[in-house]
């Protein structure tokens, strides 16, 4: 987590190169879907779940994979509301590596798009804001609707 993400850029942009995604929005999203903090995350929100649960479970005669899938899935609803919000808020704000996975002009991002409408001979500020507005909109109706989940899920992480 400590590795900046100018530094992993090169392979980051082999790998996706590699699996012939390059130039399209899986190159964009793939990448940051796999970050070290949601991994981290997901690794203390885990610890967090009691072992009386999954223990009753195996009581039971449930297998691994009905453990996982039935009883502690279930109770992952907060932390998958948080990295899918974090993952998607970190994805659309971001700047640097879809100016570089991104070769169509079509596909740019919004910070790109206000990118190029602020380089123009004569910018329309009023353009780029209203672009701005637009860009900030989907994130606050995300936060909104997920609100109750994204702050169990940072409650109860990381407490046993």
């Amino acid at each position: 987590m400590m590795i900046p993400v100018q530094a992993i850029m090169v392979a980051q942009f082999k790998l996706v190169a590699g699996l012939g995604i390059f130039g399209t929005y899986w190159g964009v999203i793939l990448p940051g879907a796999a970050a070290a903090f949601g991994i981290f995350l997901s690794r203390q929100f885990f610890i967090g779940i009691p072992d009386e649960i999954v223990e009753a479970a195996r009581i039971d005669g449930a297998g691994h994979v009905r453990i996982f899938l039935q009883v502690v899935l279930p109770l992952c609803k907060p932390l998958i509301a948080v990295l899918v919000l974090l993952t998607l808020l970190g994805s659309w704000n971001d700047f640097g590596w879809p100016l570089i996975a991104l070769k169509d002009n079509d596909l740019f991002t919004l910070p790109i798009g206000m990118l190029y409408l602020k380089n123009q001979t004569a910018p329309d500020y009023n353009s780029i804001m209203a672009l701005a507005l637009i860009s900030v909109l989907p994130m606050v109706v995300l936060f909104l609707a997920f609100q109750r989940y994204f702050v169990h899920g940072f409650a109860r992480t990381g407490l046993k």
